[in-house]
């Protein structure tokens, strides 16, 4: 299914729009002269470039099956894009083609997304890979998406290597949800685990890397 440019930005490096401030309307009226108030309350002046936390709130369901990782982490998307009901995650492995050992393709996520989604919600919808390379890039995808579009990103990372805790030599593929980030200077990246179903936060190094290592495999849908 072919992406509409309003959704084309998730795939790339979508930088981050900062607002500009309000200016002050032409027609405001003259402030009248007072006395001038005691030095204590004098308000301070706005902090600028303070680290900010932008999320998205999500329907979490631990995953019931150790392979079903990619329909819990697809509920927990299309609780983004569908306000009346969703489908169990019995469903969504049945759509998603999702099998053990190996659980569900990129392409059985998509397939299974792009039945859901109408299925269950109204309008149309786009879904699309994101696979961004730098690490730039992966921080920008999450900005368009979080912060922007207000949906989720579901990410291909490896059992042994999450960008939080001890690491260890597992291979085996896993799919998790980035739910949010941080700004300022050193960011971070907010996921959701449907493993068991619990919040992280983590480096943007951290998280990049773990994708990386993953294969940069991510999906990402909204309304078209």
């Amino acid at each position: 299914m072919a992406s509409s440019p309003r959704i084309a930005a998730l795939a790339g490096a979508a930088a981050l729009t900062v607002p500009l401030l309000a200016a002050a309307p032409a027609h405001a009226a003259p402030i009248a002269p007072t006395r001038t108030a005691p030095a204590a309350s004098v308000a301070a002046p706005a902090q600028v470039g303070v680290a900010a936390t932008k999320s998205v709130s999500i329907k979490v369901q631990e995953q019931q099956k150790y392979y079903w990782c990619a329909p819990a982490a697809g509920r927990a998307l299309l609780s983004r894009l569908i306000s009346k009901g969703l489908p169990s995650q019995s469903k969504l492995a049945g759509w998603m083609g999702t099998k053990p050992p190996n659980g569900t393709s990129t392409n059985g996520i998509r397939i299974g997304l792009r039945k859901a989604l109408p299925t269950y919600g109204s309008g149309s919808y786009d879904v699309v890979t994101v696979s961004p390379g730098p690490q730039n890039a992966f921080y920008g995808s999450v900005e368009s998406a979080v912060g922007t579009k207000k949906v989720v990103i579901m990410y291909r990372v490896l059992v042994g290597y999450k960008p939080w805790g001890s690491q260890y030599n597992d291979k085996a593929g896993h799919v998790m949800v980035v739910r949010g980030y941080t700004t300022g200077s050193s960011p971070k990246i907010l996921w959701w685990d449907p493993a068991d179903n619990t919040y992280h936060t983590a480096s943007l190094a951290k998280s990049w890397a773990s994708v990386k290592k993953g294969g940069h495999v991510g999906t990402v849908a909204a309304k078209s």
